[in-house]
């Protein structure tokens, strides 16, 4: 076909318009400060089959209607658009890519795989933290069902997915198994050239391997087989979130996600790899070329949801990245996600506070001592505290949100009064989601209550009595930080209700009641700090964790296992995000070594800290030095750094070992423009070595640094390279001793 030259200088216009315009986006994406952030694009049309593509950063995803299945194209990381038939592939052509279907519904008994046809795309408003929104409709012919698929971009390799399911019909839908996102993630042609010698399994995957709780984080990696691996969260309220990084060993790349959901999920990875371990006959069908593919959702007994006639229903949000690159690279950008998109911000002048939680005075001192409590108010003011938290059993009957006579005579406003005056923000516990039976909700209103004390959000008269409870607390007491918890371990399936006909599981509703809560709860009080702890660790999912600017750990756990449990934590969540309660109070605890205890407080993530003593004079002098050290240290070199700070897991996790290897923990932290940064080294238990060599990596090789040994209390200035290439050893003999190193470019 002839070109003419007016076409040919049009497309050469139109090729350095699309330059200017992803320049453009590149360095605004630079001036904002942003660690990842990229160009956002999103292309669709109806001829001569439905396609769409979208584009965050460098990462491309490519979904078209073949036939009548929506299916996943394919996947790029290096912002290479694949082309087929022109700008977009052909349904008849056999390099088409990927033909798994590209999410999972299954209403009354039928899994919807096909009959889908093509409505509409379109892009809608941006988000209020400025991700691209676009939505896709199709129509099932099958079943009256119609599908919106939403997808949020924002520059980042992560994508967020969800969709929005209306029923059609004139009668009532049971909905039964939904994975929001499913498809293929790679094929591998001539895998055997590129697998590293030693390396059997093309993809090996990383999860939190334990749903016990106490045992959150535990972060571990697992050859996927030429099998289909499912991995199911089937407690409820658990303690294991549904996250997942899956790395590619023969091309260098991820896929890494998090199901934004509070209760029981699935994740399955379908792995065909080598015609010596798989099935013959898959294997000769696919030329023997290693595939993988996935499915991410909510599980619980059928049916999930029922969904009234002209009723529309929103699935749990599916946040997955896909990158090359190494696994700092991976958790930074799930962390960068997070932080632009996800975790609300703290409330302005209210970031990254230092906490002091009462939990000893208040569950037990209190009962026998009870003006203990402003000796302990004064102790962390002069400590430098600037919130001090009221937590639990500050009251006599769970569901009966009064201060208990006996434990606070004077009642709970002087003490938030106090607390105020003395300089600091106060902070108030609240288990809101549950009620004794001999509350006075309780006996009102049984017909509210679960097994376990738990109120029957599914109700919206009980959600609104919640709801209406939490904002009279807030209110009477002048709540600075607000703490949701909820202990009643184990809710596993639940329980079912009828409902048009079907026995409906409860988990769909309760949580869908429970999260418009506190995103109402949360937008009425934009100076109050949120902060959620389930149990202490039992609900660290995005669901949860994605409304909260605070999500807290470690109940039940002690050291040294909590540093284990937080390095996998680190995998899936921005530090600053986190609350950790080195030496939360059990009988298993034991703090020892005071110095790395602090270290460990001020340095790793949330200040948080608890039971310093019975009063100012009661402390000694030594013991508030070193108090006052680390919280000079943490608001002065820490703080300003933490909420945009890259993290590089040296140990125990690394993109090889898991949480249970070796007997060190070792975690760096860096400023994105490399001037600054921090590592702390513990010894957790025996090593083949006392001494550990760190070799920092968010360092700039080209720049001189001073370092501080603050075990030593000595500095060195050593040049970046030197640093990163042969590393600095740290010498600690004993079990829980440890080392924090500083650097500083000069």
């Amino acid at each position: 076909m002839k070109v003419t030259r007016e076409e040919t200088i049009l497309k050469s216009l139109a090729g350095l318009a699309r330059l200017v315009f992803v320049c453009g986006a590149m360095l605004a994406a630079v001036s904002t400060g942003s660690l990842c952030a990229g160009l956002t694009d999103f292309s669709f049309r109806e001829k001569p089959c439905p396609e769409v593509r979208f584009m965050s950063g460098k990462t491309i995803y490519d979904e078209l209607l073949v036939g009548d299945k929506w299916v996943g194209r394919y996947w790029a990381t290096d912002g290479y658009i694949r082309s087929q038939s022109g700008h977009f592939g052909h349904p008849q052509s056999q390099n088409v890519g990927g033909t798994e279907e590209a999410f999972e519904l299954e209403i009354d008994g039928m899994l919807l795989s096909s009959g889908w046809k093509w409505v509409s795309a379109a892009e809608a408003t941006k988000t209020d933290r400025g991700s691209r929104h676009f939505i896709v409709e199709l129509r099932n012919t099958l079943r009256p069902v119609k599908v919106k698929m939403h997808t949020l971009l924002d520059g980042t390799p992560v994508i967020v997915r969800w969709l929005e399911i209306t029923n059609s019909g004139d009668k009532p839908a049971a909905m039964d198994t939904v994975s929001p996102w499913s498809g293929q993630m790679w094929v591998v042609p001539g895998y055997q050239e590129l697998l590293p010698k030693g390396v059997n399994n093309v993809f090996t995957l990383g999860y939190f391997t334990s749903s016990y709780w106490g045992w959150e984080g535990w972060f571990d990696w697992m050859p996927l087989r030429s099998v289909t691996t499912r991995i199911d969260g089937f407690r409820g309220a658990g303690a294991d979130a549904p996250f997942f990084i899956v790395r590619n060993e023969a091309v260098g790349q991820y896929f890494f996600g998090h199901l934004a959901w509070s209760a029981n999920y699935h994740m399955e990875f379908r792995c065909e790899q080598d015609p010596g371990v798989a099935d013959q006959v898959t294997a000769v069908h696919h030329k023997a070329e290693p595939r993988l593919s996935f499915k991410i959702g909510p599980s619980a007994s059928a049916p999930q949801r029922i969904i009234s006639p002209g009723e529309t229903i929103e699935t749990p949000k599916v946040h997955l990245g896909h990158m090359e690159g190494d696994l700092d690279s991976v958790v930074q950008a799930m962390h960068e996600h997070l932080r632009r998109s996800v975790v609300p911000p703290d409330p302005p002048g209210r970031s990254l506070l230092v906490e002091y939680d009462n939990v000893g005075y208040s569950a037990y001192y209190l009962r026998d001592h009870p003006d203990n409590i402003f000796k302990d108010i004064d102790l962390a003011a002069d400590l430098g505290a600037e919130v001090y938290i009221m937590d639990s059993w500050w009251w006599d009957v769970t569901g009966d949100w009064v201060p208990s006579p006996g434990k606070l005579p004077k009642g709970l406003e002087v003490v938030s009064d106090y607390v105020h005056k003395k300089g600091m923000l106060f902070g108030l516990y609240m288990e809101a989601e549950r009620a004794a039976g001999d509350s006075k909700v309780g006996k009102a209103h049984p017909e509210w209550l679960l097994s376990s004390a738990i109120l029957d959000l599914t109700k919206p008269e009980a959600a609104a009595w919640m709801e209406s409870e939490a904002c009279r607390l807030i209110d009477e007491y002048k709540v600075d930080l607000f703490r949701l918890d909820f202990n009643p371990f184990y809710t596993n399936d639940h329980v079912r209700t009828p409902r048009d006909g079907f026995l409906e599981n409860n988990y769909w509703r309760y949580y869908r009641a429970l999260y418009d809560t506190f995103d109402r709860i949360r937008a009425k009080y934009p100076k109050v700090i949120f902060q959620q702890c389930s149990q202490g660790g039992a609900r660290n999912d995005l669901g949860m964790a994605g409304r909260f600017q605070e999500t807290y750990l470690t109940d039940g756990l002690h050291t040294p296992r909590v540093f284990r449990d937080l390095c996998g934590q680190m995998m899936a969540f921005p530090p600053e995000a986190l609350v950790v309660a080195f030496g939360c109070p059990t009988p298993y605890d034991y703090r020892g070594h005071l110095d790395t205890h602090l270290r460990a407080t001020f340095t790793l993530s949330r200040p948080f800290f608890m039971q310093v003593g019975p009063s100012q004079e009661e402390l000694g002098a030594e013991r508030r030095e070193r108090f006052v050290h680390y919280i000079n240290l943490y608001k002065k070199f820490i703080r300003p750094v933490l909420p945009k700070s890259k993290v590089y897991c040296h140990a125990p996790v690394s993109a090889t070992t898991g949480i249970a290897s070796g007997g060190w923990f070792a975690v760096e932290y860096a400023s994105p423009d490399r001037k600054k940064g921090w590592a702390t080294i513990i010894r957790l238990g025996e090593s083949d070595s006392d001494t550990y060599v760190l070799k920092p990596k968010g360092l700039n090789p080209g720049k001189k640094y001073k370092v501080t040994f603050d075990g030593q209390g000595t500095q060195a200035v050593v040049d970046g390279l030197t640093l990163m290439q042969s590393g600095l050893p740290v010498h600690l003999q004993a079990i829980m001793s440890s080392e924090l190193l500083l650097f500083e470019a000069e």
